[in-house]
Formats: structure tokens, C-alpha cells, sequence
């Protein structure tokens, strides 16, 4: 009678599992290799864009970016830039990217570019446990080594990328991404830089940055979002901090680039520990200023789909072209009875969506329907 009992008990629940399926969600993959440069095992993260392994979109090439502390801020990252970029979200603030998330477990060897033994006040450190905790330091120049001959060359060997690179870094990863906008400026298009730990060696590259801002090459469009969190309660602990991060901005302002595009933000209601998800989202905000436009201005005026993204060439410094997905939204307006049936406009626009994605069977079988409907 008890395994009577037992069996229908369970049967309810064998029911209910046979009315749901589960599937692996994806997410990206995570790559382990040993580095020849750093002379031991190295993880990197990567996710493609939605759009990606789509047919039409074989020919597209997608602009990388670069996040240190790979472990921790892979999924949220890519949670961000998918919302801003992918047509799920109905959201084309930015462009799609590739991400690409860098492991820095030995944080304090791998992100400070030169050794130091001063605190975060600027002082030096005066007892043995503080001289201890900053052991170890200086070994920025080699990760860059790694990050550009090993990680770089990977990434761009493998997948379809875009010239365009932005580094980001919070903390002492925001230390090693202002180093590098600094002293490496051609290796990246774009910097965010978290609440940066710019007090690193007395505030050593923030007092430089006028000399090296004066140096750096006048080629193409830099940007620079370095951000802080509020720090007006903290009893005056972070003051150090917060100055060296603000002399950085000004350092930007006195230097009269042209082609330097730089924002400090400070933004309240954070800590050090909250800031980055924030700060991802306004600082690629930031970058990307002027990529978007709304559909209903391509709709009145489809020539502006190709003359838009000449001018964020020259804008931004991106050089790419229209988004598949754009076309599409497009198309879907433009030929649907209960949106905004346009017959004329949507040939325009398939026209030139074809021109970009000549093998798409989609916008091929859309100009097909028009033309036997005129």
C-alpha cells in the first residue's frame, strides 16, 4: 500500500516534467591557454554579437571590446551591450560588438604599470603590512604585451572584427586603461575608465598627462570617459582618490586635442564596488554619440541610412556599414498593412539593403513581393 501510495504521489510530478523542456542557454565561451608572454595558463571570455552567425550578415565586421577582470564582469557586460545593440531589445543605441572579457586574477601585478609602494592618500607606506599588500607591483607593460601580441592577434585572427577597440577597466583596471589611452594610444579607439585608481604612485600618470597628451598622435578620434563615484560623505578618505581622477579631466580640457572627446561623470548613489554597471552604460553612451537614429526619421527620408553612417565615420571614427538588423525593422514597417505601408520607400530601402547584403533571401523575396504587387 506505501509504494501505492509513494507512486502517485510522484506520478503528478512526472506529469509536470514532461510538459516543460529545458534547453542550454549560450552565452558566449570561455577560452584557457598558455601564454608564451605571461609564462602561465591565461582565460579570456568571448561573445559574439546576435547577429553574427546570421547568413546576410557574413560580410559584417563588428567593432571589440576589451574588459578586464573577465571572470566577474563577463555576464553583466554583455547583458548591457546586448540590450543597447541587439534587435530583441528594439534597441540600437550602439552598435553590435564583440566582447571579449580579460581574467586579471594577479590584479595588482598585471594592472599597475610601474612598482610603487605608496597608498591610496599618496603616501608611501610606512608599515610592513602595508608594504606588504603592495608587493608585487609593475607588471603592466608585460600584460600589455600579452593583451596586444596574444589576445588581440587570437580575437582577430578568429572572428570578424572592426578596427574599432575600446578598453575598459574599473579600478586598477581603470589605472591600466588611462596608462594606456596615455602611453599606448594607437592600441584602442576608446577608453572607460572606472573610478580608476589614478592616486597609483603619488598620482605619477595623472601629473605626466599634460606632456604625454601633448604627444599623442592627432590621426583619428580618441574618447575618454573616466568617471568617480561621489565621495562628499566619505569623511575625506577619498579625497586623494577623487582628485587625481578630476586633475585627469582637466588635464584633458588644457590639452586643446581636436580630435580628443573626453567626459569626467561623477556619478552619486554609488561605491567603489557599485559603480561599473553604471558606468558601462554611460561611458558606451558616451562613445557612441550619434550612432542612434530612429526609425521613423529613416522612414521619411531613406537616404539618410547611408549618409548617417558616413557621418558617425567621422563623428565617432567608426567606419562600418548599416546594420542588417536596421534594414529589416525597416522593411517590416514599410510593408506590413497595420504599420506604415510604404511601397515606394520600401524599395528604396531594400535596394539599398541589398547592396550591403546581397545574398540575403529575405529583402530578395520583400523587392520580389513589391515588384508583383506593382
Amino acid at each position: 500500500m506505501k509504494k501505492i501510495f509513494v507512486f502517485l504521489m510522484v506520478l503528478p510530478l512526472l506529469s509536470v516534467a514532461q510538459q516543460f523542456k529545458s534547453d542550454p542557454v549560450e552565452n558566449g565561451i570561455r577560452i584557457k591557454f598558455n601564454s608564451r608572454i605571461m609564462g602561465e595558463e591565461r582565460t579570456i571570455w568571448i561573445r559574439v554579437p546576435a547577429s553574427y552567425n546570421e547568413s546576410p550578415s557574413v560580410t559584417q565586421t563588428y567593432p571589440v571590446i576589451y574588459v578586464l577582470d573577465g571572470k566577474s564582469a563577463f555576464f553583466p557586460v554583455t547583458g548591457v551591450v546586448s540590450f543597447m545593440s541587439e534587435k530583441d531589445h528594439v534597441n540600437y543605441q550602439i552598435p553590435e560588438m564583440i566582447v571579449v572579457a580579460v581574467d586579471t586574477e594577479n590584479r595588482l601585478r598585471d594592472l599597475t604599470p610601474v612598482e610603487s609602494t605608496k597608498q591610496a592618500n599618496g603616501e608611501e607606506s610606512k608599515t610592513p603590512e602595508q608594504k606588504l599588500m603592495m608587493s608585487g607591483s609593475g607588471g603592466g607593460e608585460k600584460f600589455l604585451h600579452f593583451l596586444k601580441e596574444e589576445v588581440f592577434t587570437f580575437i582577430e585572427k578568429n572572428y570578424r572584427t572592426n578596427p574599432f577597440r575600446i578598453y575598459v577597466g574599473h579600478s586598477l583596471g581603470g589605472l591600466t586603461a588611462t596608462y594606456t589611452f596615455l602611453k599606448h594610444p594607437d592600441l584602442f579607439n576608446a577608453t572607460i575608465s572606472i573610478d580608476p585608481s589614478l592616486w597609483w604612485d603619488g598620482a605619477k600618470y595623472v601629473n605626466e598627462a599634460p606632456e604625454l597628451l601633448k604627444a599623442m598622435p592627432k590621426d583619428k578620434i580618441r574618447k575618454y570617459y573616466v568617471n568617480v563615484i561621489d565621495s562628499s560623505n566619505s569623511k575625506g578618505g577619498l579625497k586623494f582618490h577623487s582628485n587625481s581622477i578630476f586633475n585627469m579631466g582637466k588635464a584633458m580640457g588644457n590639452a586643446s586635442l581636436k580630435n580628443l572627446q573626453y567626459k569626467v561623470d561623477c556619478i552619486p548613489n554609488t561605491d567603489h564596488s557599485s559603480i561599473p554597471m553604471l558606468s558601462w552604460y554611460n561611458g558606451l553612451l558616451f562613445i557612441f554619440d550619434g550612432y542612434h537614429k530612429s526609425h521613423y526619421d529613416y522612414m521619411k527620408d531613406p537616404d539618410l541610412i547611408e549618409s548617417h553612417f558616413k557621418e558617425i565615420e567621422t563623428k565617432i571614427g567608426l567606419k562600418m556599414n548599416p546594420p542588417q538588423d536596421i534594414f529589416e525593422i525597416l522593411v517590416h514597417y514599410l510593408t506590413s498593412p497595420d504599420r506604415y505601408p510604404d511601397a515606394v520607400k520600401a524599395r528604396k530601402v531594400l535596394n539599398i539593403a541589398l547592396k550591403y547584403y546581397p545574398a540575403s533571401s529575405y529583402f530578395k523575396n520583400k523587392l520580389k513581393a513589391l515588384d508583383i504587387k506593382s
